[in-house]
């Protein structure tokens, strides 16, 4: 009945924005991101992050890709985290002269900062991040992110929902600029877990290609090793 009540608030929250297509713009392409990570909290500073994603595209009809990820995190002072996250991508381009499934490395190096008061909890992320195909020439995107979140502090609600934006800027490729706003609800369960359900509009601001647009849905279950 948890889970099921906290799913339930969570949909209220994104239903209008699901409704709204029209008002987005480009396009009504959905896709659907899933992924499951085990947490090893090695002690109070550093923790490592292991992770399988699974991703659709074009309105779920499509595979987009299969993803493996490490990430380890540090914590030099309250509030502060610094992190590295390596990703391996087996991407489907189903686009294009060439098609199939590629290979791709990306690297990434963030900064997030954490600001609370009594309503409202505030985070900032910097990061940078470079993404290359192994199988293919000329294939580099390189990033800068921001992204700025609020957590909505809710009377007897555990789990409060998270709302944010996110800018990605594309400092070498194709010059893409990418805006994502979206909301985040994490449902805790027993014995460490979790249950992560995220939903947001991304927009694509091309140079060289038309602009594009995707509503995303996303659920991630978590399961965390404490240190004791």
């Amino acid at each position: 009945m948890f889970i099921t009540r906290r799913t339930i608030h969570f949909f209220i929250l994104i239903f209008p924005v699901l409704l709204s297509n029209n008002s987005f713009g480009q396009t009504n392409e959905f896709k659907g991101w899933s992924s499951v990570q085990y947490g090893i909290e090695i002690n109070d500073l550093w923790k490592v992050n292991l992770s399988q994603h699974f991703r659709l595209k074009e309105d779920l009809n499509e595979v987009d890709s299969y993803i493996t990820e490490s990430e380890i995190s540090y914590k030099p002072i309250k509030k502060l985290t610094l992190s590295g996250q390596l990703r391996y991508y087996s991407r489907n381009d189903n686009n294009g002269g060439i098609q199939g499934y590629e290979n791709m490395i990306r690297y990434r190096f963030g900064v997030e900062k954490k600001f609370t008061t009594n309503k409202l909890n505030f985070e900032l992320r910097l990061a940078y991040q470079n993404r290359f195909s192994l199988d293919r020439d000329n294939r580099i995107k390189k990033r800068i992110r921001v992204r700025p979140l609020i957590e909505w502090k809710v009377k007897d609600w555990s789990n409060n929902p998270k709302i944010y934006f996110e800018y990605l800027n594309e400092i070498d490729g194709n010059e893409q600029k990418a805006y994502r706003y979206g909301i985040s609800n994490k449902i805790n369960t027993a014995n460490s877990q979790s249950i992560t359900l995220r939903y947001f509009y991304q927009k694509y601001k091309e140079k060289f290609n038309s602009n594009s647009s995707a509503h995303i849905l996303s659920v991630k279950y978590s399961f965390d090793k404490k240190n004791k």
